[in-house]
């Protein structure tokens, strides 16, 4: 008879452990339905509109990352190696084949995007003269040569400062000004039988000279590209 009773209070006990932990569960997936809304991190409330709000510390900051899924892909239009092309998926890629390189990318539903860096953007600079006569203020009488500031150049266009000379189609459209050190300078491009390049700076100061008895035809002038760091 004890052995029962102790056997009947063993699984009473059972029971009523299984209930705790059932019911756990229970409470936990109504508040998931309820807010539908998780904060990984730290049990702070997530963000209003946040789906998903990754916090290290109740003051919401923190000093790790998302590490996204790392692929190797196998070309931009294969969803290998996932089954089918999914739109929204983003993934770092880590090989070099066909039409792919290291770097993030996103499917767009048909095939993997490539999410360029910034550093890859590169520019012409704006349409300018190239002063050839030896009274601009450009000129140099000592020297015997040309100075531009082509950063100057660049930011007086793009920032559009002279509103006489410029139009744009919406009021708040921009167009974006780097700071002089997130740029590198490159001459692509010039006329060697009219210029002579004496140097390029780091700033975008060019320097030049006029070669002995030049003639100027449709093929002077000069290509300048500039690249964001």
């Amino acid at each position: 008879m004890n052995k029962l009773l102790k056997l009947n209070s063993f699984k009473l006990m059972e029971n009523k452990s299984i209930f705790r932990t059932l019911s756990l569960i229970l409470l936990l997936l109504t508040q998931v339905f309820a807010y539908g809304q998780v904060t990984i991190g730290t049990g702070t409330e997530p963000h209003k509109d946040a789906l998903l709000d990754l916090k290290e510390n109740d003051q919401g900051t923190s000093s790790k990352g998302v590490l996204m899924p790392r692929v190797a892909l196998t070309s931009s239009i294969s969803p290998a190696p996932m089954e089918n092309h999914v739109a929204g998926m983003t993934v770092y890629n880590t090989n070099s084949v066909a039409d792919v390189v290291p770097g993030y990318y996103y499917n767009n539903g048909a095939r993997w995007v490539r999410l360029v860096p910034e550093t890859d953007s590169f520019f012409y600079i704006p349409s300018i003269v190239l002063p050839t006569d030896t009274g601009d203020p450009a000129y140099d009488d000592a020297l015997k040569q040309f100075s531009l500031d082509l950063y100057d150049i660049y930011a007086g266009q793009f920032g559009m400062a002279d509103l006489t000379t410029t139009i744009k189609s919406s009021s708040t459209a921009t167009l974006p000004v780097f700071a002089n050190n997130r740029l590198d300078y490159f001459v692509i491009y010039y006329d060697k039988a009219v210029f002579e390049i004496v140097s390029l700076s780091d700033t975008g100061v060019l320097v030049y000279k006029l070669v002995d008895g030049y003639t100027i035809s449709e093929k002077t002038y000069m290509n300048i590209v500039l690249k964001v760091k």
